[in-house]
């Protein structure tokens, strides 16, 4: 893969195309089958020695073909049981190892099928080309270096109501993007550290309406890993004359997705910046304490005094007035305030509080330095009290 922000795909090679009679089995002709030569380069660049690849939007398994003819082992996961069926079938015409390719029923939100990953798989053997069957406990987990998907879309199907649990039958918009949180978020959580995450994704057009898929989807995948690069696939498609408007206006053929890549790492932060920030809410009057990872940075209790923490942890009194007060003061810093990735705006009431637990502000600079504070409010200003009274590096 060279430094083109662009791969062009202009054909797929049949030897590894879903076969027709498989696709007559699929009840939509396999319409949704993604290319094979779509995700060998992004094996290829991003898959290390060893390292398992996993789809968990598998499809029919073009992801594995793909990890197949690249040499890496790779999981895929399918809520759809004919679809399984179906990709099992595939690999097996192609003579592709089950154990090395397994392909599991289920939803990488789900807790058990996040503990069948760290359980089930092999850890495979980079010098050996083989892969050795966790047989105890105490054997090493499987490296898990790279999740490689194409998302189902939305509103691909509506009004139909056969698959429900399926999001891209999912009927509304919100939901369908919490699915897909949850889905990212148990990837988030069984992949290794430093390990990638490959999204395809297009913008929609629905009943005549712009919908900003893409760009909402790197908006969810950035709240749990560190976006890197995109890159824009190309599909050589035929102009389509009906898509052209009154006026000269056009829909487009849709001959593109997007590739959004990001990756599970520390994402880092402007420790000068933190303090400074600390400094100012200290000097206006502010009462908090900093624990946690920055608090521990800063004071010189940390192994490795290289890493920079993510985020600072601070904890409030439950002062409604002066809760408002430093949401406006974060605010007027630059940050955006969230609570459980909603976007939330002072004044806000201590019931609300409650419920919510703790609220987020985040910014990022001209430079792209980026500043991260969880705030949690305490119960009760004693609760507040005792927990300043632990010491720590900073408070006020």
């Amino acid at each position: 893969m060279d430094s083109n922000s662009w791969l062009r795909l202009d054909a797929q090679d049949p030897r590894y195309q879903l076969p027709a009679a498989l696709q007559k089995q699929d009840p939509r002709a396999a319409r949704d089958c993604g290319w094979v030569e779509q995700m060998t380069p992004f094996i290829s660049h991003y898959a290390q020695a060893g390292e398992w690849v996993i789809d968990p939007f598998c499809g029919f398994g073009s992801t594995l073909v793909a990890a197949s003819i690249a040499g890496s082992p790779a999981l895929g996961v399918e809520l759809d049981a004919q679809r399984v069926a179906l990709t099992r079938a595939r690999l097996d015409m192609l003579g592709m190892d089950a154990a090395r390719y397994p392909v599991w029923q289920g939803n990488i939100a789900d807790a058990v099928t996040q503990a069948r990953c760290r359980t089930e798989l092999a850890v495979s053997n980079a010098d050996a080309a083989v892969a050795e069957p966790l047989h105890s406990v105490d054997a090493p987990s499987p490296r898990i270096g790279l999740c490689l998907t194409n998302i189902p879309y939305f509103g691909c199907d509506p009004g139909e109501q056969d698959a429900t649990d399926q999001l891209y039958q999912t009927r509304y918009y919100e939901p369908y993007l919490q699915g897909l949180r949850d889905v990212f978020n148990g990837v988030h959580a069984i992949l290794a550290p430093g390990a990638w995450c490959v999204v395809m994704v297009q913008n929609l057009r629905l009943g005549g309406r712009f919908v900003p898929l893409a760009w909402d989807v790197a908006k969810l995948l950035d709240e749990r890993f560190v976006l890197h690069e995109e890159r824009m696939l190309i599909y050589d498609r035929a102009h389509d004359p009906a898509r052209l408007g009154a006026g000269g206006l056009s829909a487009t053929n849709r001959a593109h997705e997007h590739a959004l890549v990001c990756r599970k790492q520390a994402r880092g932060m402007d420790v000068d910046a933190g303090l400074a920030l600390l400094r100012a809410l200290a000097q206006d009057g502010f009462a908090f304490a900093v624990y946690g990872s920055f608090a521990d940075h800063v004071a010189g209790r940390v192994s490795d005094p290289s890493r920079e923490p993510n985020d600072i942890d601070v904890v409030v009194p439950p002062d409604e007035a002066e809760l408002s007060r430093l949401m406006q003061r974060l605010e007027s810093e630059g940050f955006r305030i969230e609570s459980w990735n909603a976007h939330i705006q002072p004044p806000v009431s201590m019931t609300a509080m409650a419920y919510r637990y703790y609220f987020r502000a985040r910014r990022v600079d001209q430079y792209g330095d980026s500043l991260q504070l969880d705030v949690a409010v305490t119960d009760t200003q004693t609760a507040f009290e005792d927990r300043r009274a632990q010491g720590g590096f900073f408070s006020a």
